[in-house]
């Protein structure tokens, strides 16, 4: 294989500025342009995927008065779906497969209009822009999976659910969890501070259209991490391709505690311009929480680059089958194709973890 020349490398350094400059697939006017219902296949759907969370307010105040609104328009029998308790070990059953009928939670199709509407108001305060219309995609993305747009079970939007674990406040922490297939995010609160380890986060298809509105839910994800692979010198490729077939997620659901041994190329090595691509690829997934909260975190991670490493499985190649993981002493990124649907480009997992604060168990100390 031939590597990139010094000019050609500098040049693809800069294109995931670009991609940024251009903005998510999935922003406010491009997810208000699909406007009728006949676009969506369920009534569950058409709510969420016209929905506008440009407005929200991601001061606590509006996170708990938003999850208190939600609770309120619940019957008791949703509430007793939706509601479980901070330390019960349920919050660690989360799972990126199609939910089972005896899943924990209220799910969409349990939901009226009003309520879900609700939903996404809580989900648009306690999510930034990104964060909200990343999960909006990939529900939608889960609605191509049904056959002929009917009801299947465990697929859709319709069977992704809502679970909230402790009371809702402004100081003691609790806990808001999505489950749904190709979704298990964990979002942990406590006042201003917020962590979203661990949370899986995948999609199928990676590109779709609802109605003439296209999506990517895993648009920058993808492109930037090629761009900074493709910009690896030939001695630092060396170092970063672990092999030569893409490998498995290793941090998913069900293994809890378990931190793998670095491997790669350490980030000390990398050039400043290819730092700064790592940083704005790390963002896609820390920038899901909200401005303040992301800005925090950004600022730990910025300190362990030193520390921190970058492994590539599978060819550098934009076209290719492949894996990668960052990871430092407070992260962990895993991101890899599937085979899974025939094409392991268009089915994409992904799982965030912060080995020190996995379900937020640094916020109260």
């Amino acid at each position: 294989m031939k590597y990139c020349s010094g000019m050609f490398r500098s040049w693809l350094v800069l294109i995931p500025f670009v991609v940024l400059l251009g903005g998510s697939a999935c922003s406010a006017q491009l997810s208000q342009g699909a406007v009728d219902r006949d676009d969506f296949v369920s009534e569950a759907s058409f709510i969420v995927g016209t929905y506008d969370p440009s407005g929200a307010d991601h001061a606590i105040d509006s996170i708990v008065s938003k999850a208190e609104q939600f609770l309120g328009s619940l019957t008791e029998e949703q509430k007793s779906k939706c509601l479980g308790e901070l330390s019960s070990e349920k919050r660690r059953e989360w799972t990126n497969l199609p939910a089972r009928n005896d899943a924990d939670g209220v799910k969409f199709s349990e939901l009226n209009k009003a309520q879900i509407e609700k939903a996404c108001a809580l989900m648009g305060s306690l999510l930034s822009r990104q964060g909200f219309d990343k999960m909006r995609s990939i529900m939608l993305a889960d609605d191509q999976l049904l056959k002929d747009g009917k009801p299947r079970r465990g697929f859709g939007t319709e069977n992704f659910a809502i679970v909230i674990f402790g009371t809702p406040s402004k100081t003691k922490p609790w806990c808001f969890q999505l489950d749904g297939h190709h979704v298990g995010a964990n979002v942990s609160i406590q006042g201003r501070r917020m962590t979203m380890s661990p949370s899986f986060i995948g999609t199928q298809p990676h590109a779709f259209k609802v109605g003439n509105v296209e999506y990517r839910p895993f648009k920058n994800e993808t492109a930037m991490a090629h761009q900074l692979a493709m910009s690896l010198s030939d001695e630092q490729v060396k170092k970063a391709v672990v092999q030569s077939k893409r490998a498995r997620i290793v941090t998913g659901p069900g293994r809890d505690g378990f931190v793998p041994v670095p491997q790669g190329l350490p980030c000390e090595q990398l050039s400043k311009e290819q730092q700064a691509v790592l940083i704005k690829l790390i963002e896609q997934w820390v920038g899901d929480l909200p401005p303040q909260q992301s800005k925090m975190r950004m600022k730990k991670i910025r300190s362990e680059l030193s520390q921190m490493s970058f492994a590539w499985n599978g060819n550098r190649n934009p076209k290719s089958d492949i894996s990668y993981r960052i990871q430092s002493p407070s992260l962990v990124i895993e991101y890899a194709c599937q085979d899974l649907g025939g094409d392991p480009l268009d089915h994409l997992h992904s799982n965030y973890r912060d080995p020190t604060n996995d379900y937020g168990g640094q916020l109260n100390k």
